[in-house]
């Protein structure tokens, strides 16, 4: 594991110098602060509410970091919408839905201000630091469920790692085999760390028991896999999932969750889907505030839990139709761009990194919003940072265009406005 070692020794450097009293150079400063952002979302989660807040907090206060952060295309209009959310929340008195759009808002902040710092050495560098820290959530995730076995005689039990849900670690997994697998093509001569990496957080998804993630990471990594055409690389993967699944149909005993079991999630499904479409058809428009199933589901007898196990349903409920076409046109803006960076040959393999974990957020949404979640949000907005590298030409191509009475125009708007 010598990789590892390697690892955790650039860790010792940038945190040697970051207590010292030594000088740093504004590079050092970036690599420090993704350091401990990265190792916050593998910690449990109020590690990571105070690191985002804290980064949000830095953003905001300067200001040429917070214009520079801000300048992506379509970032003032996400942040409009984002307000709104606050003030629907507080028009129904949906106090949890208040302070999630605020932790919402710090997480998108935090988003665009890695986005705005990130180069290729130090995106490559976060993701193995991602790497590293995720096998000892899985060591974690293998200690609970011992204890839970053998101790607490609960042989059941899901273990949750350093995440409060089992499926919430189950989506962190999804993306760290991402990363590991882009890491593979990336970084060749570490093969041997990125194949640990991924078979510890292969038994993690297998202790976490979540169906979802596992269709979502297979999707997901089928993507990167499709551009790479490494056929090698594809037989051991796929030929991995098809011994896991043979044992499986050999040996039932070792499904990590029962027909029963999963017959029961279904059922509990279906009644969240119906209520929420029940309460969604009464605010259409503007939703109820993030995390609305909540104040929802008593009124309409519903199954009692946290969101709609559904991203678009979640998307409605909560943000009504205008928001799901706010949200949908940022995203799909910022594919426009990931789709642009790829046309010209611009950080291609990031770029698929980006189509990939997007696809796991999609896949995974069917039935779950594990991508709310304070954790699983900020490792997926440190993935997509790389939307910045070498971007500046192609993201004032997309900004968009706002002309009023008695406003200066500059020659590239009157150009735009002249065609």
């Amino acid at each position: 594991m010598i990789p590892i070692i390697q690892v955790l020794t650039s860790w010792r450097s940038i945190f040697s110098k970051l207590f010292s009293k030594q000088e740093m150079t504004q590079s050092e400063i970036n690599y420090a602060i993704v350091l401990l952002f990265t190792i916050s979302i593998f910690l449990p989660y109020f590690f990571s509410i105070a690191t985002v807040a804290c980064i949000a907090f830095m953003t905001m206060v300067k200001y040429h970091v917070r214009t520079k952060a801000f300048d992506a295309p379509y970032t003032k209009l996400i942040f409009v919408f984002l307000i709104g959310s606050f003030f629907v929340a507080a028009i129904y008195n949906n106090y949890r839905g208040m302070m999630d759009s605020l932790l919402i808002y710090a997480v998108v902040t935090s988003g665009l201000y890695f986005r705005s710092i990130m180069t290729r050495d130090l995106f490559d560098f976060s993701m193995d630091s991602a790497c590293a820290a995720s096998v000892g959530c899985a060591i974690v995730a293998i200690i609970q469920k011992i204890l839970a076995y053998t101790v607490f005689k609960a042989p059941s039990y899901r273990p949750t790692s350093d995440f409060v849900n089992a499926n919430f670690y189950g989506m962190m997994i999804e993306f760290v085999i991402l990363i590991a697998v882009y890491r593979i093509f990336t970084n060749p001569r570490k093969i041997s760390f990125y194949s640990a990496v991924i078979s510890f957080n292969f038994v993690g998804l297998y202790l976490t028991a979540s169906c979802s993630s596992f269709v979502a990471m297979v999707c997901a990594v089928s993507v990167i896999l499709i551009y790479k055409k490494d056929k090698k690389i594809a037989r051991r993967f796929f030929g991995a999932i098809a011994v896991c699944l043979a044992l499986f149909f050999v040996f039932p005993a070792l499904m990590p969750r029962s027909a029963d079991a999963l017959e029961t999630t279904l059922a509990q499904r279906l009644s969240i889907w119906s209520t929420s479409w029940k309460a969604f058809r009464q605010t259409p428009v503007f939703g109820r505030g993030a995390m609305a199933y909540q104040i929802v589901w008593q009124q309409f007898d519903g199954y009692k839990t946290y969101h709609c196990h559904n991203l678009v349903l979640d998307t409605l409920l909560n943000f009504g139709v205008v928001g799901l076409l706010a949200v949908g046109g940022y995203i799909w803006a910022q594919l426009h761009l990931t789709v642009l960076k790829f046309r010209y040959h611009i950080c291609r393999d990031m770029d698929v990194l980006a189509f990939a974990a997007l696809t796991a957020v999609l896949v995974h949404g069917f039935t779950d919003v594990t991508i709310l979640w304070i954790q699983t949000g900020s490792l997926f907005f440190l993935m997509v940072s790389s939307m910045g590298i070498d971007s500046a030409y192609l993201s004032e191509r997309m900004r968009p265009r706002f002309y009023f009475k008695g406003t200066r125009k500059s020659s590239a708007q009157a150009v735009y406005m002249k065609n």
